[in-house]
């Protein structure tokens, strides 16, 4: 950490501001002490004493441009890994894509775009989908032009996207068969994704408030954007100018996925709202045909809370302290960000929060034992934790352990039947409590016997 006083109020507020003038990332408004961890290094690298200092950095012009784009890479958050949110991914293989094909079957050409696509696995996720779903269909993948675009301000982010290479990690919620049929182990813990993949997709450095100026930002159309937790960085007021110029970029009858907590919630005047199960979809009407009228639902429903997970926590740092683990991880060094875990552990042996992703931190490393007693260890501080126990019953089914995962997903599914179906799970990565119990009633039709009754 810098000094104290190289933060002074005044210089602070400055700094904020020009990162907020510059990005429309308000997300740091509220967290100065996180924002000040991250321009610390960047300072400390450039040999400056104050804000004041790192600010003329920035607006240098033989360096400045080069230093924004490494300082938009440490601040922007890019957690991510394949196939996040069961629930739009499974939307996206029913209804959303198989449509998109059977409307492009005679022109054979496909765009999609992926905003703030971090280290490539949500474009490369769509690009796997795609190719599936086509030869599911009895098509070519190859007789196609599909182009998938992935865009981000971090040009970090977009260097590692390139090489296309995941760590188990990122990896967590694909099962080993389709790990080796989409993916090359270049190491025990990295794997390369399959290149029939790869050169589907396209990456470029991108800052989405580009869209808001005239001509600004990748041209459409596009069949499909996504555009998942990237706008709860923003303003209301900017988040919803944002989508609005997205959509001027939608193809005819295109969609629009957004994550599950985006600050704003009614698009009528230009886009569907769409009820899809487990999730919201917009979409845009036929070209010519002025405003839309919604054929599903004019808005969004009113936001229900959250299931309060009652998670011991060791004080306000406990996100931040999240934050950077995730961070770590996602950056491809998983062993740094276990220690980090046992780290905070140490003088906090009670943040549930911290043992749970210490949990998956190891059971995607293989730590089998390590991640079993962290995942029981999140159940005896928080015994409504629906998540530890769904990855508990997980582990065990792996272990051969039929009978203690069969009771440890019959609380899962109990826990989360409590819970309003449309509200998000501690810890689920967007995943709801209907759509939890949805997967348990897939996976039960799919396995015999006793365990079956699982979730009747």
């Amino acid at each position: 950490m810098t000094t104290p006083s190289a933060f002074p109020p005044a210089g602070l507020r400055k700094l904020l501001a020009a990162v907020t003038r510059r990005t429309g990332l308000h997300y740091y408004t509220d967290k100065t002490d996180l924002l000040e961890e991250m321009v610390g290094a960047r300072m400390r690298l450039h040999g400056c004493r104050t804000c004041h200092d790192y600010l003329a950095v920035l607006a240098d012009k033989g360096m400045g441009d080069a230093e924004w784009r490494e300082l938009e890479s440490a601040i922007t958050i890019g957690e991510t890994f394949f196939f996040r949110y069961a629930e739009q991914f499974a939307a996206l293989e029913h209804t959303i894509v198989p449509g998109l094909i059977r409307a492009a079957a005679t022109t054979r050409h496909l765009r999609v775009w992926s905003i703030g696509c971090s280290n490539g696995a949500e474009p490369y996720s769509i690009a796997i989908l795609l190719a599936r779903l086509l030869e599911k269909a009895g098509m070519n993948p190859r007789e196609w032009h599909i182009e998938i675009l992935g865009t981000d301000i971090s040009t970090r982010a977009i260097e590692q996207a390139r090489l296309a290479e995941f760590s188990a990690w990122t990896l967590r919620d694909i099962d080993p068969a389709r790990r080796a049929a989409w993916f090359t182990a270049v190491s025990p813990r990295v794997w390369r994704l399959h290149e029939r993949y790869r050169r589907m997709v396209s990456f470029r450095y991108s800052n989405i408030l580009d869209l808001l100026q005239p001509d600004g930002g990748p041209a459409g159309p596009f069949d499909l954007v996504l555009c998942r937790n990237v706008l709860i960085y923003f303003a209301q007021a900017q988040a919803t100018a944002l989508v609005r110029a997205i959509a001027g970029r939608l193809a005819p009858r295109g969609w629009l996925l957004l994550g599950h907590s985006e600050p704003v919630t009614d698009f009528s005047p230009w886009l569907e709202t769409v009820r899809l199960p487990g999730t919201l979809a917009f979409r845009a009407g036929m070209a010519g045909k002025g405003p839309v009228a919604p054929v599903a639902a004019r808005a969004m429903p009113p936001r229900r809370h959250s299931p309060r997970a009652n998670v011991p926590m060791a004080g306000a740092d406990s996100a931040a302290v999240a934050t950077a683990i995730r961070r770590m991880a996602d950056d491809g060094h998983v062993p740094r960000a276990m220690q980090m875990c046992r780290d905070h552990l140490a003088s906090h042996p009670v943040d549930a929060r911290i043992h749970f992703l210490f949990a998956v931190l190891a059971w995607g490393e293989g730590s089998l034992l390590q991640a079993e007693e962290s995942f029981r260890r999140v159940i005896y501080l928080c015994r409504d934790h629906i998540m530890a126990r769904c990855y508990l019953a997980r582990l065990l089914e792996d272990a051969g352990a039929c009978a203690e995962a069969r009771r440890t997903r019959q609380q899962m599914v109990a826990l989360a039947r409590r819970c309003p179906p449309g509200a998000a799970l501690p810890d689920g990565d967007g995943l709801t409590a209907g759509g939890l119990l949805r997967l348990a009633r897939h996976m039960d039709e799919a396995l015999p016997g006793e365990h079956a009754r699982v979730s009747s």
